[in-house]
């Protein structure tokens, strides 16, 4: 889940698995988050392989540093 709080951003999701054979994936592409969104974005991805998620954040056009805020959950496969 990512909250923004008032002002615009950009807003994207890869996987990177950690075999050097492997290809990235896009999980999301990037896309604006307008200042005036009430829903929190939310997205969900099964990996099968070993890797890591990378989350990229960008509000470059804004003049001030600003916050954002996002919570993950990592869950064991079942059996």
């Amino acid at each position: 889940d990512l909250v923004v709080g008032g002002w615009e951003l950009e807003y994207g999701a890869e996987y990177v698995p950690a075999a050097e054979d492997s290809y990235t994936l896009c999980v999301e592409r990037t896309r604006k988050v307008p200042a005036a969104a009430d829903e929190p974005v939310h997205n969900a991805f099964t990996a099968r392989e070993a890797g890591k998620m990378v989350l990229s954040i960008d509000n470059s056009g804004s003049r001030k540093r600003k916050v954002a805020a996002y919570r993950y959950f990592v869950r064991k496969p079942s059996a």
